[in-house]
């Protein structure tokens, strides 16, 4: 995965990380992305996001917050 497909949403509060995952699924179509976010509520709520679109989603700790990452479903 290239740097290019990882959003940034640390140290944001929602809505924001949700509102750059929305962006990132219509930039990104079927590619695969992760979204790094630095609060818990952020981690659920992008999560969740990304399910309801019936992707497969992967969440790893980080320096910091987590890494949600996901493919295709």
């Amino acid at each position: 995965m290239s740097a290019s497909n990882v959003v940034d949403a640390r140290g944001l509060s929602c809505p924001e990380p949700v509102l750059l995952t929305e962006q990132a699924l219509r930039e990104y179509g079927a590619a695969s992305f992760s979204v790094d976010v630095s609060s818990a509520a952020a981690r659920d709520n992008v999560k969740n996001l990304l399910e309801s679109r019936g992707r497969a989603v992967r969440v790893e700790a980080t320096v910091g917050g987590w890494r949600v990452s996901t493919g295709a479903g």
